[in-house]
């Protein structure tokens, strides 16, 4: 009899420190493979840029429906239309000279500038069949009709700067866009929207 109640108790202690043994190595394990998690877990390891960038591609239909819909929503005593064309962007208006409706129109052509604003230089215009200076002409229009303060217009240069760089989204000044693509003849457009 004391000779198989040994054999159980040599059983049973052995046993016990196996399962004790396969706890501590379980428990070992469990540590080594999840680690708790240490404070700089949620800090970035790579440095980032303090800003996010987004590409924005675009076609000359719909710029040109944003366009319209940001010109009626401009109030101005004159109406007026800005057009993306084939090869260029079209201004067109008129003013009445002794009650007749005198036709304005003047194309210029889209460049891209490096900080991603958009020049328009004056290719060609109109006033009726008048021939008159260009810059005479940029200038009267930009005393004429009243735009967005980041449009502006360098009558002596014959250029007009659309500055998209300034353009507020929000109220924070967080998102800027910029152009970093205006080819109408491809009718590709891409701009990148800048979120600080």
């Amino acid at each position: 009899m004391k000779k198989s109640n040994q054999v159980w108790k040599i059983a049973f202690f052995a046993l016990s420190g196996l399962v004790v043994l396969v706890i501590i190595f379980l428990f070992v394990l469990f540590q080594r493979y999840f680690p708790e998690v240490d404070e700089n877990h949620f800090i970035q390891k790579q440095p980032t840029e303090e800003e996010a960038t987004f590409n924005i591609q675009t076609n000359k239909a719909k710029l040109n429906t944003l366009i319209a819909s940001r010109i009626e929503q401009t109030p101005s005593d004159i109406s007026y239309m800005v057009e993306l064309l084939d090869e260029n962007v079209q201004f067109r208006s008129a003013f009445r000279i002794l009650g007749q409706e005198v036709p304005v129109t003047i194309n210029f052509k889209p460049v891209v500038v490096p900080n991603g604003d958009l020049l328009l230089k004056v290719e060609t215009f109109s006033v009726g069949i008048l021939s008159l200076p260009v810059d005479q002409v940029l200038q009267f229009i930009s005393n004429w009709i009243e735009v967005a303060e980041w449009i502006v217009t360098y009558p002596s240069e014959r250029v007009v700067e659309v500055k998209v760089t300034e353009i507020k989204v929000d109220k924070n000044e967080s998102i800027r866009f910029r152009f970093l693509t205006f080819d109408l003849e491809k009718d590709n457009i891409e701009l990148e929207m800048i979120i600080d």
